[in-house]
């Protein structure tokens, strides 16, 4: 999934955006949408709930877009800061509610019917199942706030400088959780990807 650009929004379109402008709203939604729910999806959460989280994100953008400074973060910075709050704060929820988070082996990107690509084979489809259903599981189990670092770092390609102002803490810190949750995740998959591999 590859992120927008960093000069979108323009401080054209920011203007405008913060005058009121529904047309500028509906661009940045259009353009940053995927990516957020991406994010979302990968910290777990249900695809129903993604969605509904989303909106949420863009609605706060809307009513908040005047305390948005571009001196101090980019814009996906601040989007991704606020999407992130409401992901924390609904798994919060969920584990207070004894809920799972999300299915095993479910895949917030999966293609849907009409997607058009070449499949590969039954035994081939089954190990990759296997593998996303194992990386999921083990993902679940990761503290939220790992989640969130390994999804802004590897699935929306941030900078550490970047994630660190999203995380609120240091690009040292993020270094140093990013190095953790990977290890977590390597002692979680290690047999069972070996597994994997052997069949």
């Amino acid at each position: 999934m590859t992120m927008p650009d960093d000069t979108f929004p323009t401080p054209e379109l920011l203007a405008r955006l913060a005058a009121g402008d529904r047309a500028a709203f509906a661009a940045v939604v259009e353009t940053w949408q995927r990516p957020l729910a991406g994010f979302l999806g990968r910290m777990g959460l249900p695809p129903a709930r993604v969605e509904e989280l989303v909106q949420d994100s863009f609605v706060r953008v809307w009513l908040n877009i005047g305390q948005y400074r571009p001196a101090q973060a980019r814009f996906s910075t601040w989007l991704y800061t606020i999407a992130r709050r409401l992901a924390l704060n609904e798994l919060d929820r969920a584990a207070h509610r004894h809920e799972q988070a999300a299915p095993a082996g479910a895949d917030p990107d999966a293609p849907g019917l009409d997607a058009a690509c070449p499949e590969p084979g039954p035994p081939a489809q089954l190990a990759r199942r296997r593998r996303q259903a194992l990386l999921q599981s083990a993902l679940r189990r990761l503290a939220p706030e790992d989640r969130s670092v390994l999804a802004l770092a590897y699935v929306q390609e941030l900078s550490l400088a970047d994630i660190a102002r999203i995380e609120d803490c240091s690009a040292a810190a993020v270094r140093t959780r990013l190095w953790r949750a990977r290890q977590r995740l390597r002692e979680m998959l290690g047999p069972d990807l070996e597994d994997d591999h052997d069949a």
